[in-house]
């Protein structure tokens, strides 16, 4: 018994080992059956629609945040090229100012 330890004890006659492989294939060629009712198919619909339209929603509150975001920075961007732009008009002179004192040799 020890080198078989998955025989049965109690051994199984060709006859029940027989049924029960019959009934194996009985089973396998009966197929399965899958009921699938009314309300199943409303609650899926009816989730995934939902699902869809915050999805949906999200996208475009995202969109308008990055259109804000980007509206903002190329305003930034044009607010210090302007004041850049000023700043330097009126610094042409003491820009000459210092290259005289750095030793340039730019005449006026």
């Amino acid at each position: 018994m020890e080198d078989f330890r998955h025989t049965p004890i109690i051994p199984i006659s060709e006859r029940d080992l027989g049924k029960y492989k019959l009934d194996v294939e009985q089973r396998n060629r009966k197929g399965y059956y899958v009921e699938i009712r009314k309300d199943t198919i409303y609650f899926y619909t009816i989730a995934s629609i939902t699902l869809g339209m915050l999805f949906y929603a999200f996208l475009m509150a995202n969109e308008k945040q990055m259109r804000i975001k980007t509206d903002m920075e190329r305003s930034k961007t044009l607010r210090s090229k302007a004041n850049a732009g000023r700043k330097g008009a009126n610094l042409n002179a003491e820009r000459d100012l210092l290259d005289m004192e750095n030793g340039s040799r730019k005449m006026f």
